[in-house]
């Protein structure tokens, strides 16, 4: 009888091995606890998220692991629990819950629990795993599907710009100029595009532009290696397509003999130092107008790039002295907000005639960093009675405008600018009662709660959509002063 006892307890034996062999090879935390919810198994995979040896974790209250404002919905729960007489509910059917680690680190878990008898005790087994990566990935995927959205949406803002501002004499110089100036920017998506966003050599940037519009035998370019942000490869990429453009129709390009020498060097400030020289070409003198072009250049250094330049017609060529910031560069550190057109644009799209808007205007302050749109705003919004106070790539130079002239009616502010939020310029604002739209490619805004009533319009947008967010909030404004105690 003895015997026989013993020879059935060998299978228990072993189920039991067998049991305490799945729980401490498990991937998941795997802890029991009784009837007081004190710790009575604590597996090795527990103590690996936990950050806490099972020594010292047995005999301790679950609501260790727990944070403190979630405590006592934790312990009604698992009362309550054991009152329904489940057996279990699966993994995720609690939703994500916030677990705690020994050395007082918060993050995110999924779990599933399980009650049953031992004897005459009720034990509950909770089995825990670890979602921090994959809600770190979800995130990730939210913030890239964002910001696709916002890139192509400026985008289709610039090109929008592009086919307004664009001048020439004949409707096929006119295909030819927005063409090339669409290819430019197609170049630099796609360039950007095969460093997954993250910056472009500048000798990549110079020889795709350049033998975009001459023999290799026409240029020369040296320079150390330079690495581009993410943000300057595209207004580098067009800086040198017009500089080229007007090569091919005006300068050294535009002769079998002429040559382009293109040089680069770093300062011991850390500035980009850059030199177009143009040699054996046409004569040339400055313009006696800017054209488009000339004024795109300018606005691409100076506001897009914060950088400067000085422009000689010698005598041998033309010739450019430029100057771009360190900020134009690479940072040391990865950058991640990148993506396809990495500027921020204002309102762009078809002209609506003033008849079908009656507004009296005012003075008008423009905070955009991408030069095209701001061109194509500022005309544009003339037409309409308003007149341009000034035109800022930065929350710098929009206080600086404010600084040295009159207080304008209204201003129209791109959320992004450079990748620094408009955010103090708009409270700025607020608080000398000028009134403003937000102008933004992002589909879902996510302001703050202070601007979470503020009128955006979402790019591209059309003239008049401009103008009405324009007239509405101007007027909202001028009903409230004069509803104000103050009046």
């Amino acid at each position: 009888m003895t015997s026989r006892n013993i020879d059935k307890s060998v299978p228990l034996a072993h189920s039991h091995e067998r049991l305490a062999a799945i729980v401490a090879s498990a991937m998941d935390a795997i802890i029991t606890i009784d009837e007081h919810h004190r710790i009575i198994q604590f597996n090795p995979s527990a103590e690996l998220m936990f950050k806490l040896p099972a020594s010292e974790a047995i005999g301790e209250p679950l609501e260790r692991f727990i944070p403190h404002r979630f405590r006592a919905d934790h312990n009604e729960h698992i009362r309550r629990f054991g009152l329904t007489g489940e057996t279990g509910r699966r993994m995720g059917a609690l939703g994500a819950v916030s677990a705690l680690r020994a050395d007082g680190e918060e993050f995110p878990v999924e779990a599933s629990i399980s009650q049953g008898m031992a004897g005459q005790e009720r034990l509950s087994t909770v089995i825990m795993r670890d979602i921090t990566e994959r809600k770190a990935n979800e995130k990730a995927q939210t913030l890239l599907a964002r910001e696709v959205d916002h890139r192509a949406k400026n985008i289709l803002a610039i090109v929008s710009s592009l086919v307004t501002l664009t001048r020439a004499p004949t409707r096929e110089a006119y295909i030819e100029s927005l063409t090339g100036r669409i290819a430019a920017m197609s170049r630099a998506h796609g360039l950007l595009a095969q460093q997954r966003w993250q910056g472009a050599s500048l000798r990549r940037v110079v020889h795709d532009e350049l033998e975009a519009h001459a023999e290799p035998s026409k240029f020369s370019f040296v320079g150390p290696e330079i690495v581009l942000s993410s943000r300057a490869v595209q207004p580098v990429g067009m800086l040198l397509h017009e500089l080229s453009t007007n090569a091919v129709k005006y300068g050294a390009l535009s002769v079998p003999d002429g040559h382009v020498y293109l040089t680069w060097e770093r300062s011991d400030s850390g500035a980009i130092w850059l030199s177009w020289r143009e040699s054996d070409g046409p004569p040339v003198s400055p313009p006696t107008e800017p054209g488009f072009g000339t004024t795109l250049i300018q606005q691409i250094i100076e506001s897009q790039l914060g950088g400067s330049f000085r422009a000689h017609w010698n005598r041998e060529g033309y010739c450019l002295m430029m100057s771009l910031p360190e900020t134009a560069l690479q940072s040391a550190n990865t950058e991640t907000r990148s993506a396809p057109g990495d500027v921020e644009g204002a309102a762009s799209g078809t002209l609506s005639s003033k008849s079908a808007e009656t507004d009296d205007g005012g003075t008008l302050l423009i905070v955009e960093d991408e030069p095209l749109l701001a061109m194509q705003l500022s005309q544009s919004l003339k037409d309409f009675g308003w007149n341009v106070l000034g035109v800022a790539g930065s929350i710098e130079d929009a206080n600086k405008i404010l600084a040295n002239k009159t207080r304008p009616d209204a201003a129209i502010l791109d959320v992004d600018l450079g990748g620094s939020p408009v955010f103090p310029l708009a409270r700025a604002l607020r608080r000398t009662g000028v009134p403003f739209i937000f102008c933004t490619g992002y589909e879902d805004l996510e302001y703050s709660s202070e601007f979470s009533s503020c009128t955006a319009v979402r790019k591209p947008a059309t003239v008049l959509q401009i103008v009405r967010a324009l007239r509405d909030v101007v007027r909202t404004t001028n009903a409230q002063a004069l509803t104000s105690p103050a009046h």
